[in-house]
Order: structure tokens, then sequence, then C-alpha cells
């Protein structure tokens, strides 16, 4: 069976038309009509029929559900080829997000320098949650990654490292700050601060905001934790972040939570199961995941 015929046919099934199919192969339609011939007569049943009168043509069920199959088939061969392209440059493209890598990271990088891996890292700095879907499309082989929960997709393979408590952090001239806890629900009249969509924050906070059954007055979102708990330090508003985003050198006050069902920041190291590791890739997994 020939991939190439595979190709034109999951792109003909999209474009449900044999001559922009050809166009956007560069080739005649003669072309593509033989790949398909080719896979119906190899499987023994019909993917296509032609309607002439209307010059369109009906995907039959079968040509839909194998179709399903082609998707998968070249969609593990991109894998494959971008895992070639990978071990021929010898760089090993790795995720982390900007929390993780400002203050966890750091405690790895005398072992990855000593074993000759950090000089080969290819960091690829997002939020968790994109950095998770880049590893699921083998754009990356490997990430760290900050989650909520654990239910990773079939073909990941997590490995966790530790939990963190998401806490409520407000200026040190803040009426709160004397609080040695709070529940969620003493925040609801407060400004708040907090982080973009593609962290993992966003979507903890959406969970307690719904579960405590309250609204918040958001009156700025950043990209940046760094920005945040500097408007936080300024008492412009409250936000909420994981212990591990806080050093002893923010001016801010970090208050434990009360409420039961809290999310936690969970820091994980991640790979894909089909995905066969390097030496290198191997020493740089067991260093992630002592």
């Amino acid at each position: 069976m020939n991939i190439q015929d595979l190709r034109y046919f999951h792109e003909l099934v999209n474009l449900k038309s044999y001559t922009k199919t050809a166009e956007k192969f560069g080739v005649s339609q003669p072309t593509i009509t033989a790949a398909v011939k080719r896979l119906e007569n190899k499987l023994g049943t019909t993917f296509l029929i032609r309607d002439q009168s209307h010059k369109s043509i009906i995907i039959t069920r079968v040509g839909m559900q194998f179709d399903e199959h082609v998707q998968s088939i070249l969609n593990e061969l991109r894998i494959a080829e971008e895992e070639i392209k990978q071990n021929e440059s010898a760089t090993i493209p790795f995720g982390l997000p900007p929390i993780i890598g400002r203050n966890y990271f750091p405690t790895l990088v005398p072992t990855l320098l000593d074993k000759g891996i950090l000089h080969r890292l290819n960091v690829i700095e997002n939020g968790s949650y994109d950095l998770y879907h880049l590893l699921l499309d083998g754009h990356i082989n490997f990430s760290m990654l900050g989650l909520t929960k654990v239910n990773p997709e079939p073909g990941i393979r997590l490995k966790i490292i530790k939990h963190y408590p998401m806490n409520i952090i407000v200026s040190k001239k803040h009426p709160l700050a004397h609080k040695k806890a709070i529940s969620f629900k003493e925040i609801a009249n407060e400004n708040f601060i907090g982080l973009s969509s593609d962290y993992i924050h966003t979507r903890a906070l959406d969970r307690m905001l719904k579960q405590s059954k309250i609204s918040i007055n958001t009156i700025y979102r950043s990209p940046d934790v760094m920005v945040v708990k500097s408007l936080v330090a300024q008492n412009l508003g409250i936000s909420y972040l994981t212990t591990l985003s806080i050093t002893k050198h923010d001016d801010v006050v970090s208050i434990p939570l009360l409420d039961a069902n809290q999310p936690e920041f969970i820091l994980a190291a991640a790979t894909r199961e089909n995905h066969i590791m390097t030496a290198k890739e191997e020493e740089l997994w067991d260093i992630l995941t002592k």
C-alpha cells in the first residue's frame, strides 16, 4: 500500500474534489483517480461514488471509516519523521512552562550540565496546556508540566514529581495579610489580578469559583507571573498562585485556603509512550523523574 495514495485519498475526502486535490499536490486528476482505485482494489470495496451529473463525489460509509484509519497512519508517520529529524539534529525539543522554568528547573541544571545534556535542550517555553498538545502531536518529545489533575490521554507517559498547594496571595499591606488561612468566599469582593488563559491557574480558579458559587472582579490579566506578583505587591489587587511560584524575595503574603476539594499544582514530567529514547534522552528522563 502506497503512503502517497493514502495522502491523496485523505485530501480527496476533505476537499471532495478531484480537481482541487490534484491542484494541491501538483499532479493530474487521473493520478488521483488511479490512487483511489488502487486502494479500493487492494481492500475490495468502494470508498467513493462519483456523481457525474453534479460533478461531485460522495464518500461511502466505509470510505469515511477508512479515512479515520488513514488519518492515524499519516499522523504517526508525521511524528516518526519529526523524531528522525530531531535525532539527526542531536537536539532535544523540551517543553518548559514559565513557572517551572523559573522556580524548579534551575535545581536540575547542575546535573544536566554535568551529564552534557543542558546544551542539547531546545527549550520551548509555553503554558502547560499548549505544551501538552505539542507533546501529543509530536512537536516535542519531553516536557515538564503543571497539572491540576492526572488523567493523561492514551499515548502520554506521566511521572508525578511533586504536589504544591494553590494559595491566595495579597500585599503585605492588605487587610487579609494577617490571616493564617481563609476560605475562598472571603475574596468575593476583592479586585483580582489573574494569569492568562493558557495557565492552569485560570482553570483551577474557575473550578474554585464554581465550587464556592461566587464571582470576582478581575481587573487585569497577564501572561507573566512576575507582573502579577508585582501588581499584588503594590496592593492593586489579589491573586491565586501555586506556592511553587512564591519566593522569599516576593513582597507578598501567601495565604492557605480552608476549602475542601482544592485543586493542587501537580508538577510532572511527560513524554510519549511510543517515543524511542536515545541514550541522552534516557539520561534526561532519569534526571527529570528522580
